[in-house]
C-alpha cells in the first residue's frame, strides 16, 4: 500500500508540474506578510502565547489575534515546539482559513522549524479542502521521503479529497487498501467515503457500504446515517429512510431533529404530505424538537396544497414556542397568499414579518 500510495502522489504531483509549474514553489493565494501588515498590535507581553495556548481558548480567538499570536510564537526564543505551532495551525485550519495555513506553514519552513507528522497531516487536510488535490499528494510524497507515515487521519483527508475531486475510483481503492499501510478504516473513513458515492450518483452503492460497515465491526454512527438520509432523499426514496430510521432504533441510534426534518422534507416534495404531518407527530411524541428548518418544511407543504389554516396554526405554533421564523418561512406563506390571489393576507403576513425583525 505504501508504494502505491506514493505512485499515486508522484503521478498527481507529476501532472500538476506539467499544468501548474512546480508545486514545491507554489504560493497560496493568501500573504502572510500583507495580513501582518494589518493585524493590530499584540496586546499585553505578559500575556504571551504559552498563556493563551495553555488557556485553550484558541476556538474563540479571532483571525487576526492568532496571526499575532503566531507572529509572538516566531519571535520567541528558543521557538515553541511543534506541538504548540501544530495547536494554533489547527485551530486557523477550523476556521476554513486554508491559505492562511499553508502560508505561514511555508513561513515556518523558511525559519527553520521542521514540520512533524501531525502539521504535514494539516497541509493536506487544506490542500484537500481548497480543492488542491496535487499539492495535497505532493505534500504526502515529501512527508513519506522524511520518514513520515500516514496515519488514519492524514488518509482520511486524503480521501475526503479524493471524493472532493472528482475521483471516486481512487477513493475506493484507497479504503480497499489502508489495511495493508497499517490503517484500519474508522467511521470517518467510510461516512467520508458514502458522502463521496452520493456526489457521484452511486447511491446503491453508498447504501450498500453501511451494509459492510457492520460486517467489517466499524457500525455507522449518527452522522452516516445522516449522511445516507440525506443521499436517499434527494433521490425521493422515502420509503428506504423509513427502512433506515428502523435500523437506527434496532441499533439504539436515536435519530436527531436534522434526520427527521430530511425525510419530512422529502415527503412532502414528493407528494407524501400526511405521512410529512404523521414524522412530524411521531418526532414530537420522541421529545425531538423541531427547528426553523422542520417547520418551514411543513409550512411550504401545506401552503403548496391551500391548507392555509394550518400552515398559519404552525407559524403561531413556532412564535409561541420561540422558534423565530426567517425569510424562508414569512416567503413562502406571503408567495402561496399571493398566488391564491389573497393580497390582504399576504400584505398582513408581511407586516407582521416587519414586526418581528424590529424585535
Amino acid at each position: 500500500m505504501k508504494s502505491a500510495i506514493s505512485i499515486t502522489a508522484k503521478r498527481f504531483a507529476h501532472r500538476s508540474l506539467l499544468e501548474n509549474g512546480n508545486p514545491g514553489t507554489a504560493s497560496p493565494s493568501f500573504s502572510f506578510s500583507s495580513f501582518c501588515c494589518c493585524r493590530r498590535a499584540f496586546s499585553g507581553a505578559s500575556y504571551d502565547y504559552r498563556e493563551k495556548l495553555s488557556r485553550n481558548v484558541l476556538h474563540d480567538m479571532k483571525l487576526d489575534v492568532d496571526v499575532d499570536l503566531f507572529s509572538e510564537m516566531v519571535k520567541s526564543r528558543p521557538y515553541p515546539s511543534i506541538i504548540e505551532f501544530s495547536k494554533l495551525l489547527s485551530a486557523i485550519a477550523k476556521m476554513n482559513k486554508f491559505d492562511l495555513v499553508i502560508s505561514l506553514g511555508e513561513k515556518m519552513q523558511n525559519l527553520g522549524i521542521k514540520h512533524d507528522l501531525y502539521t504535514y497531516s494539516i497541509f493536506v487536510n487544506c490542500f484537500c479542502r481548497s480543492s488542491q488535490l496535487s499539492l495535497a499528494l505532493a505534500i504526502l510524497g515529501k512527508m513519506m521521503k522524511l520518514g513520515h507515515e500516514p496515519d488514519i487521519v492524514t488518509l482520511n483527508s486524503l480521501l475526503n479529497g479524493f471524493c472532493r475531486g472528482n475521483k471516486i475510483s481512487d477513493a475506493v481503492s484507497l479504503v480497499d487498501q489502508m489495511v495493508g499501510m497499517g490503517c484500519k478504516p474508522d467511521t470517518v473513513t467510510f461516512t467520508t467515503l458514502i458522502h463521496g458515492l452520493f456526489l457521484h450518483n452511486k447511491a446503491s452503492e453508498a447504501v450498500a457500504l453501511v451494509e459492510r460497515m457492520v460486517v467489517k465491526g466499524c457500525p455507522p454512527d449518527l452522522v452516516t446515517y445522516g449522511v445516507v438520509v440525506n443521499g436517499i432523499c434527494k433521490r425521493g426514496d422515502t420509503d428506504l429512510a423509513f427502512n433506515l430510521l428502523k435500523k437506527m432504533e434496532a441499533g439504539k441510534i436515536e435519530a436527531n431533529v436534522v434526520i427527521y426534518s430530511t425525510i419530512i422534507d422529502s415527503l412532502w416534495k414528493y407528494r407524501h404530505v400526511n405521512d410529512a404531518l404523521d414524522l412530524f407527530n411521531q418526532m414530537e411524541n420522541k421529545g425531538i424538537r423541531p427547528n426553523v428548518f422542520t417547520y418551514n418544511s411543513l409550512i411550504s407543504c401545506l401552503c403548496n396544497y391551500g391548507r392555509w389554516n394550518d400552515a398559519s396554526r404552525l407559524l403561531s405554533e413556532m412564535i409561541e414556542r420561540e422558534i423565530n421564523p426567517d425569510v424562508v418561512t414569512f416567503n413562502a406563506l406571503i408567495d402561496a397568499f399571493l398566488k391564491e390571489g389573497k393580497l390582504l393576507e399576504a400584505e398582513k403576513l408581511y407586516e407582521e414579518s416587519l414586526d418581528l425583525r424590529k424585535r
